[in-house]
């Protein structure tokens, strides 16, 4: 009674005892079926029938054992690895959602005023999405109402209330699913099923590159906020903090911090909105090295950023009795002199010189401000990142620049939730002719053509013109080397800087560009 087989404690452990049970029940459910008898091998000397003596022995011990002792663990055994699964606990879905409606959404409920505050969307915004996502197509993961057995399940808007709430406050979603009756997965779930849904609907408008009608309203908006004829926006970089990324990628995505960091490359108007976004580069770049690698450096070589300006009809345009053909950005100190970069004097030593080093650091201050509201809202970008996959990260990142500009577009379009944003709505009273082109235009580039047949058609029809020859490739490498030594003519550069020089250090001028 007191053999063991090598390999099970002796310490008796329950654990080892159930395990070493199973392993000789199934070892005696063998045994049944041959045709061994057990007093033939008892009274054998040899080492072989000892071997089996013992065997035999160990069965029939197994058989008693498990007729007297149950066959399931105690209580305290379940859910380890190799054990039977905890019991599934039952999650009252009516009674979070009866909550969410008394708390957040119905008329007089009780904090319903501080909608914005924990969720950092108005509420009809919020009311705006369920709406979209209820008439979309496909999105059956918010829209089922029952499972397979026919009990309730978490409803949309605790689906869509738990991303909302665990992105503004920087924590992970089963920080909050207590609330919303939801297990981790379930949790989990929502957040990327939420981030796919908002990049499906409203990619197209919120991160949408400028139209002809944006690039008129943002130099009209820059002009009368800031002074200066031909500005387009404020370039910057911001750091975000992964901190589960692999060990093997540290080195890459660590730069000037211990913590490995993921870059944000952003171009902003005055009024906070993104009309560039970059994201996803490694921590160990500065600002030079993603300018290169940037999409918006892409379009000043290729010549799309000066047909946009051309066809907008913002160029050329003048600072005091200086012309100039092209639109410029404010940056910082450590972008190279570019014709169309307009940076601070490093260190002023005239009059001048301090008064344009003032404008043109107060003016900058808009892509920063913008990185400071993003992050103040969405503290998910704020704090470490607890995300593995990158792919993950990039989506969840995209869904809150999204939510950004949403918001941008709400504070300046007056509420209106479906107005296509203009940037030059603060300042004037937005007409039917100016608001209806910028919709078409965003329509445009929203809704897909609907005979997708006699497009492709007349697209193969026409394919072959399409393709350029071996020389016209060539000819284009020499064009973008062209743009880009254009880009790089210091005199240029100098002549741009003289003129904003001459404009914003002659006199006094607030950060507005207005004369105190």
């Amino acid at each position: 009674m007191g053999y063991f087989p090598r390999g099970v404690k002796k310490e008796g452990h329950r654990y080892y005892y159930y395990h070493f049970l199973q392993l000789w029940k199934y070892n005696l459910m063998f045994t049944m079926d041959s045709d061994y008898d057990l007093d033939f091998y008892s009274d054998s000397s040899d080492s072989e029938d000892d071997e089996m003596f013992h065997f035999m022995q160990m069965n029939a011990i197994a058989l008693m054992f498990l007729q007297q002792q149950p066959t399931q663990l105690p209580t305290d055994m379940r859910g380890r690895s190799g054990c039977q699964r905890s019991k599934r606990k039952k999650r009252n879905h009516e009674r979070a959602l009866m909550c969410i409606q008394s708390d957040y959404l119905q008329p007089d409920s009780l904090i319903g005023s501080e909608f914005h505050q924990h969720f950092r969307i108005s509420r009809t915004r919020f009311q705006c999405i369920l709406e979209d996502i209820m008439n979309s197509r496909g999105n059956a993961f918010f829209k089922t109402t029952h499972n397979a057995n026919g009990d309730v399940v978490a409803s949309i808007e605790a689906r869509l209330l738990l991303p909302l709430k665990a992105y503004s406050y920087g924590v992970t979603p089963r920080a909050f699913k207590d609330y919303f009756q939801m297990s981790d997965k379930l949790a989990s779930e929502c957040c990327k099923k939420f981030n796919k849904v908002i990049i499906k609907l409203y990619a197209k408008e919120y991160l949408r590159k400028p139209t002809t009608t944006d690039v008129q309203s943002i130099v009209k908006l820059h002009k009368a906020k800031h002074g200066v004829d031909g500005m387009l926006g404020s370039l910057d970089c911001t750091q975000t903090f992964w901190k589960n990324c692999p060990v093997a990628w540290s080195g890459q995505f660590k730069g000037r911090y211990s913590s490995p960091s993921i870059v944000l490359e952003a171009v902003a108007d005055y009024n906070l909105w993104f009309w560039h976004l970059s994201y996803g580069h490694c921590g160990c770049l500065n600002d030079i090295n993603i300018l290169n690698r940037s999409p918006l450096f892409n379009m000043m070589l290729d010549g799309t950023l000066h047909e946009l300006e051309k066809e907008a009809g913002v160029v050329p345009f003048k600072v005091l009795e200086e012309s100039f053909e092209k639109l410029f950005f404010l940056v910082d100190g450590i972008y190279p002199n570019y014709n169309r970069f307009v940076k601070s004097i490093k260190c002023p030593i005239t009059g001048e010189q301090r008064r344009f080093s003032k404008w043109q650091e107060g003016a900058r201050k808009d892509v920063e401000r913008a990185f400071g509201v993003l992050k103040a809202c969405w503290q998910v970008l704020a704090r470490p990142i607890m995300l593995h996959l990158t792919s993950d990260i990039a989506e969840m990142a995209t869904c809150c620049f999204i939510l950004h500009n949403m918001n941008v577009s709400d504070r300046v379009m007056g509420g209106n939730c479906r107005a296509v944003y203009v940037p030059s709505a603060t300042m004037y009273d937005v007409d039917v002719e100016q608001q209806e082109t910028v919709e078409a235009t965003v329509d445009r580039l929203i809704t897909p053509p609907r005979n997708l047949t006699t497009v492709q058609a007349k697209h193969n029809q026409n394919f072959e013109h399409l393709v350029p020859p071996e020389r016209e490739e060539l000819g284009e490498v020499v064009t973008r080397g062209d743009r880009f030594k254009d880009l790089k003519d210091v005199e240029e550069y100098k002549r741009l800087i003289a003129a904003l020089m001459a404009k914003f250090g002659a006199t006094r001028r607030s950060y507005s560009g207005r004369s105190s």
